[in-house]
């Protein structure tokens, strides 16, 4: 084990009442890996502290010490390297999306995908890669992994809703005609997700695909869709 993924586990032990006890399985989060029971914002906090004390980290170490968070044997542990994407963002602009792509097989359920892929990377990382980006995310879509063809849906979430460029617009709405008939609720709340995302910045454009595709697309993103576009809400 890395020792500064040693160091922040020890912390995310530490924290747990009961001297670092795993607590019930997380069914809810999707995931059966072990589960330490701490709020996110508590294990972001801890993250934090070491990002404090370690300012300096090397882009080499924070690689080591991101690929060792990804081989660990928690939720907390698989979940950390968000904070350590979203604080060092030179170094984040730097990483080779085929390591981000092996990096994503490692993760199981919702949780664990989201909380690299949500709010993660911007819609400036993408374009700034956009050939390399968009052939990563049209193959994460055709993965046999649910998992990884969800985290091609999410990735795009922040992107859609910060930028107006028709390249991420169009590259979204392909990805969901190729995943709209699958029922994994992974897939089809991701779907839905994505559409919403989408309203802030092509409203006339998520509109309309909407309604010419509404009888092909889940039940779920189609009603949720047209109630944020009626109403401006969730």
């Amino acid at each position: 084990m890395n020792p500064h993924h040693q160091a922040i586990l020890h912390e995310i032990q530490a924290a747990v009442p009961g001297r670092g006890q795993v607590k019930q399985r997380p069914e809810h989060l999707g995931t059966t890996r072990k589960w330490y029971g701490l709020k996110n914002e508590q294990s972001r906090a801890i993250v934090l502290a070491f990002i404090a004390a370690h300012k300096d980290l090397s882009y080499e170490d924070w690689l080591a010490l991101i690929d060792s968070l990804y081989h660990g044997d928690s939720y907390e542990e698989r979940c950390a390297p968000r904070t350590l994407f979203r604080k060092f963002s030179r170094y984040r602009r730097q990483l080779p999306l085929a390591q981000l792509d092996a990096w994503l097989g490692r993760l199981n359920g919702w949780a664990e995908v989201d909380s690299t892929c949500q709010t993660v990377f911007s819609d400036k990382d993408l374009l700034a890669d956009w050939a390399g980006w968009s052939a990563m995310l049209q193959s994460l879509a055709g993965e046999d992994n649910v998992n990884k063809r969800r985290a091609a849906l999410v990735l795009l979430t922040a992107p859609i809703s910060q930028s107006a460029d028709p390249r991420i617009l169009d590259l979204s709405l392909a990805l969901i005609d190729q995943l709209k008939g699958e029922k994994d609720g992974r897939i089809t709340k991701a779907i839905s997700w994505l559409l919403r995302k989408g309203v802030k910045q092509h409203q006339e454009s998520i509109a309309a695909y909407v309604e010419a595709k509404a009888p092909t697309l889940p039940a779920i993103a189609v009603r949720e869709t047209r109630r944020k576009l009626a109403t401006g809400k969730k």
